[in-house]
Formats: structure tokens, sequence, C-alpha cells
């Protein structure tokens, strides 16, 4: 397979995992409900491993060249979805700092394996 044709799959395929998770985000509310903290960790948490994981399983399995320029893109709908409407302060920090770290994570073990 041509190497842009796999970077146009793996490019579609993120926006589409982005948009069908968006649609289906109001059924994770179990989360909340469960874990009093999960809005500010798990939820975050879930974000980052759908959003950014999926994508780095696809681009690994693949063989994807220049994986290294899907970090800015999955880190970057991965941001909107966990920060957004998320107005205070402390919120923002541990959901921010949850996001960071899961990311860091999956991708470090992306490109030692």
């Amino acid at each position: 397979m041509a190497w842009w044709l796999n970077w146009l799959i793996l490019l579609l395929g993120t926006l589409v995992v982005f948009r069908v998770y968006a649609w289906l985000r109001p059924f994770t509310l179990w989360l909340d409900r469960i874990w009093s903290r999960g809005n500010d960790i798990g939820r975050p948490l879930l974000d980052t491993l759908v959003i950014t994981g999926i994508p780095a399983i696809y681009a690994k399995f693949t063989a994807t060249p220049l994986p290294g320029l899907l970090i800015p893109i999955t880190f970057l709908l991965t941001q909107y979805a966990v920060l957004s409407g998320r107005f205070l302060i402390r919120e923002f920090n541990i959901a921010g700092y949850v996001m960071v770290f899961t990311t860091l994570v999956i991708w470090i073990t992306f490109f030692v394996t």
C-alpha cells in the first residue's frame, strides 16, 4: 500500500473515531456515577485511551511512515475532547495532567516497542 494512502486512511479513521466517540460519550456517564472523581480522572483517561490509543495501534500495526506526525494530531484532538467545557481551575489541572501523562505513556510505549 502506498504511504500516502496509509496516512489518508489513518487521518480519516482518526476523525471517524473522534466523531463516533463523541456520539457514544453520553453513554459513559456511568463513570461519573460510580466513581466520584470520574469527571476529573476517569473520563480524561478514557478519552485519551480511545482518541490517542486507537490511532497509535493502527499506525503501529501498519508500520506507518513518520508516525511522529500523528502525535500533534492526536494530542490536539484529545486536548479538545478532555479540556472542553472545564471552567474550574482544579478540574482543568487534574484532567490536563491525566491527559498529558497518558498521552506520554502511549507514545513512549509506541516508540519503545
